[in-house]
């Protein structure tokens, strides 16, 4: 079990993928009879399964695909087995059979969760041969050097902890020549030392039982510590990083104890809810990997640095932390003061108090530590009575936790953003939106704002963070061929109604300036009306949205209709005014361009139906809509390219739902591979870095413009449009992950089963 405990029974049947294991174990009555009680074992708490050998089995043969490997399980303990390399991809796990034929396990099951390192059995000095990194006689030197050092003396470690006096030794010694006894029991018979010293002693004198081979060719300056470093990662698996170029989360390092990072000299590159990347130089401390597993329960991703690089930078970081941390207790030291002052006063600080006011400062530090760590929304979130205040970033799709602020912020925050905002911070009782306009190292950087009010009168605030930016080509998008050619196709037509649809945050305002971007030329006039205008062309004549004053959606529309247009894209069909006059504008000679969130193409058909826009005109004006999501890219510097078992090519094809070339292939080409996540200082070890586009474009024909007008359901929609050589969302992230950009975990985050 992860904990070091064991459990032994019968295990009647074993799936690696089940969620507990039935195990029967055996029990013994107060009558001395016995009776087997089954078990229900999680196999998330599972570390490892071993099979009893049969003492009268023969010997199982041994195949030269077999490799072996030094597997390190909790406890200090360590397996030596034989494994066949292509049962390592195995998402949950690997078999293994004993080397030695006297142990009492001939085979085993390792959970990748319940291991710590698994150690290729090849020597490091081979390894290092054979990457170039050393010739055959420095290393032969590095041996014999390694072979002359010889353990610490006893009594010399004794001396050093002071427990003994040198010239006790020495006595000591000469005694030893005459009684033959060991130095140890000689220093306790003439009361020079306790037992309890003697026995730590001895322990210290195992420890330095000698030094590696590798340290040994460092110190003699042979290779050096990236050399080294480089090496173990390929002995033991794991990826190599190099600090320098790598980001460091300071949420992962202050997750765990000062003293912990200190002692065991590692430092957390990142973490999220379910995993914690762990950089080492000892791919072996099992005692910093367990305690990090332990104390933060998510499962440890450990990646190799070089010692020196390691402690420079667990220095920084915790530096770091703690200039950051008196940062913040100095601002709200300074805030607490100030909102004592102003209730001992009882009036409000002036215009030039306010800019030197903490409150400010916080909330420029928040937004300030947001754009430095790329977070695209900053989310303020008041607890119930005498709690604090929460601000979590969104930071490449998930959120974390950058502060807990204390309860005496809670009113002067919301305040203070909202004063930012333009928005009236007396009232309360309904939500808001407002923009910020902030200034970050010379970049003007844009928020858009929205208070919600919450239970126990609080607000919450969510900022996302608008980074202005120019328009993709429509090649970077990630469509596939199918859906690049129908989409250009849509956008040749003189007119027509063109949809791009999916959640908040899946890229469509992005997409749609791609496809603006390759039909922006002289002889067009585009119109935009946006809220807010995030990206810039030239050539579009763009406009601002404002609500407050009348200027909405439909009212934009409008004016558009009368200033001669091509061309016209609306941020959102928000209401069934602005899509009537949207579907009337493209039925008028009008390319029309806009978005809506809804989950897929054909519900998007349902959706405008149900908002009361007349399905005999919009059957006819809609040219096609484009759903999409963005799913989390493999790392191209460390993808590992790997070729499924059965088990896993039978999973995409049950995902997919249907033939498809691809999968087929992998059955039949053991060259054909997929890609997973592997981990380097690039992706600060997660393996994943950048999005893919997942997509599905619905091509309007006569039989879904036939349908559409006699409101048809959304299942006989999609039947129609995969009648047309749709690809559904599910299918085209498969279609990638197929391609390696992507893996089938992150394609099911975003689409689902049933995407």
């Amino acid at each position: 079990m992860l904990q070091g405990d064991k459990i032994t029974g019968r295990l009647p049947v074993f799936v690696p993928g089940a969620a507990d294991h039935r195990v029967e174990t055996t029990e013994r009555a107060a009558d001395g009879s016995t009776r087997t009680v089954p078990r229900m074992v999680p196999a998330e708490k599972v570390a490892w399964i071993g099979v009893h050998r049969d003492p009268n089995a023969a010997p199982r043969p041994t195949s030269a695909s077999l490799q072996t490997f030094h597997v390190h399980v909790g406890g200090g303990v360590r397996h030596t087995v034989r494994v066949d390399p292509a049962s390592l991809t195995h998402p949950l796990g690997f078999f293994g059979q004993a080397v030695d034929d006297m142990a009492p396990y001939g085979e085993f099951w390792f959970y990748h969760h319940g291991v710590n390192a698994r150690e290729q059995a090849e020597p490091i000095g081979a390894i290092m041969m054979r990457r170039g990194v050393i010739s055959p006689e420095p290393l032969a030197r590095g041996l014999q050097s390694q072979a002359l050092q010889r353990a610490t003396p006893l009594g010399q470690i004794l001396v050093e902890q002071r427990r003994v006096s040198s010239e006790g030794v020495a006595e000591a010694m000469e005694i030893q020549k005459r009684k033959r006894m060991r130095i140890g029991e000689v220093l306790i018979e003439a009361g020079l030392a306790t037992a309890e010293d003697v026995q730590v002693a001895l322990g210290e004198q195992k420890r330095r039982q000698g030094k590696k081979l590798g340290q040994v060719l460092v110190e003699m300056e042979v290779i050096t510590e990236a050399d080294l470093a480089i090496a173990l990662a390929e002995k033991f698996g794991v990826p190599f990083v190099d600090l320098d170029q790598s980001t460091i989360d300071p949420a992962a390092v202050k997750a765990v104890p000062r003293d912990v990072l200190e002692k065991h000299a590692m430092l957390p590159l990142a973490i999220d809810d379910r995993s914690v990347t762990l950089a080492l130089a000892d791919p072996l401390n099992t005692d910093a990997i367990d305690f990090v597993r332990l104390h933060l329960k998510r499962r440890v991703h450990e990646v190799l640095a070089t010692p020196t690089q390691l402690n420079r930078f667990v220095a920084a970081a915790l530096g770091n932390i703690e200039k950051g941390d008196s940062e913040f207790k100095r601002i709200l030291a300074q805030l607490a003061e100030e909102t004592h002052a102003s209730a001992v006063v009882g009036s409000e600080a002036t215009e030039g108090d306010a800019q030197d006011s903490a409150v400010i400062k916080l909330v420029n530090q928040v937004i300030a530590d947001a754009c430095r760590r790329n977070a695209s929304d900053i989310h303020v979130e008041p607890g119930p009575e005498k709690h604090g205040v929460l601000v979590r970033f969104r930071i490449d799709g998930d959120c974390i936790v950058y502060q807990e602020l204390p309860e005496t912020v809670r009113q002067s925050l919301t305040a203070r953003i909202k004063v930012m905002a333009n928005l009236d911070i007396s009232e309360r009782r309904k939500p808001q939106d407002g923009k910020i306009r902030f200034r970050f190292h010379d970049k003007l950087v844009e928020l858009r704002v929205a208070t919600i009010p919450t239970v126990n009168g609080n607000e919450d605030v969510v900022m996302r963070i608008l980074a202005s930016s120019k328009p993709l080509p429509m090649e970077r998008l990630g469509l596939s061929e199918r859906n690049l050619r129908e989409v250009r196709k849509a956008l040749a037509q003189p007119h027509g109604l063109l949809l791009c649809v999916g959640p908040t945050g899946s890229g469509k305002t992005t997409t749609l300036h791609a496809m603006l971007g390759s039909i922006n030329t002289p002889d067009m006039k585009i119109w935009t009306a946006e809220d807010p205008v995030e990206i810039t062309q030239p050539g579009l004549r763009q406009l601002q949205v404002h609500p407050r004053i009348g200027l909405t959606f439909a009212a934009a529309l409008r004016s558009f209709l009368r200033a001669d247009p091509d061309v016209i894209m609306v941020g959102e069909m928000r209401d069934p005014e602005t899509a009537g006059i949207a579907v009337e504008a493209s039925l008028t000679g009008h390319l029309v361009f806009s978005t809506l969130h809804t989950n897929s193409a054909p519900e998007t058909i349902s959706r405008l139906i149900d908002m009361g826009v007349e399905p005999f005109t919009f059957g006819d004006a809609l040219c096609g809509v484009l759903a999409q999501r963005l799913a989390r890219g493999l790392c191209a510097k460390c993808v590992e390219h790997y070729h499924p078992d059965a088990a896993e090519i039978d999973e995409f094809e049950r995902w997919y739902g249907g033939p498809n070339p691809k999968i087929a292939r992998l059955r039949t080409d053991p060259t054909a591979t997929l890609g997973r996540a592997r981990g380097c200082d690039a992706c600060g070890g997660s393996g994943y870095k950048g999005r893919v586009g997942l997509h599905e474009f619905l091509v309007v024909d006569e039989d879904l413009r036939r349908a559409i007008q006699r409101k048809a359901s959304v299942v006989e929609l999609r039947a129609l449009a995969t009648a047309g050589h749709m690809t559904t969302l599910l299918q085209d992230g498969i279609d990638k992950a197929l391609d390696g950009k992507t893996d089938l975990r992150q394609v099911a985050a975003v689409c689902g089963r049933h995407g």
